[in-house]
């Protein structure tokens, strides 16, 4: 029993370093388009959990409406939103150009190996790896909703930085496919705000 308690207690003190990295790691799509002062990936992961849970429950409201067949267990919604760039704490983040030039196939190969590496040896770590494992097939209504709200919170950030006075933030508006209505819905009032005439 010791033992095992000084391997959870080795592997959960990992995990911590692991956040710790993550708040010190910037979002290199920022950097790349010439943002000063980038949030990190952390702060990212914050504003995805917070916008995911109130979101969720905005659709279990009227979960039909939205195209689904049962409202979102909003416990898995959370874990995803927490979970879902994890795996930056070991690869960093890799910005769209580099995602394009390894191709999808090589980059969730990593990502995958990643989180064994993370997940393997915390209590109820195969069932987070499978959790998030549906973010990345985008399997499940919960894991679908979370990569809505990755893209919201990115428009939401590019309109920040827009409103801060950076102009090379094209990319981050463009060639978005959304899973939900009101996931587009909050997308073109964003993108509205950020072009009155783009729609």
């Amino acid at each position: 029993m010791a033992a095992t308690q000084f391997h959870h207690d080795e592997s959960l003190l990992d995990l911590i370093d692991r956040v710790g990295d993550l708040k010190f790691l910037p979002r290199t799509g920022w950097l790349l388009a010439g943002v000063t002062g980038a949030e990190s990936v952390a702060d990212h992961s914050c504003g995805v959990a917070l916008i995911a849970l109130f979101l969720a429950e905005t659709i279990n409201a009227d979960w039909t409406a939205q195209g689904i067949d049962e409202p979102l267990r909003v416990d898995q919604v959370m874990a995803l939103a927490l979970i879902h760039d994890l795996a930056e704490s070991l690869l960093t983040d890799l910005p769209r150009r580099s995602s394009s030039l390894l191709g999808e196939s090589v980059k969730h190969s990593v990502e995958t190996q990643a989180m064994h590496e993370i997940l393997d040896h915390l209590p109820n770590g195969a069932y987070y790896h499978n959790l998030w494992q549906s973010y990345n097939t985008a399997s499940t209504p919960e894991a679908r909703l979370i990569k809505d709200v990755d893209k919201l919170e990115m428009a939401a950030q590019a309109l920040r930085y827009a409103q801060r006075g950076h102009r090379n933030l094209q990319e981050f508006w463009q060639g978005r496919h959304w899973h939900y209505p009101i996931s587009q819905s909050l997308f073109e009032q964003l993108l509205r705000r950020h072009l009155p005439d783009a729609l």
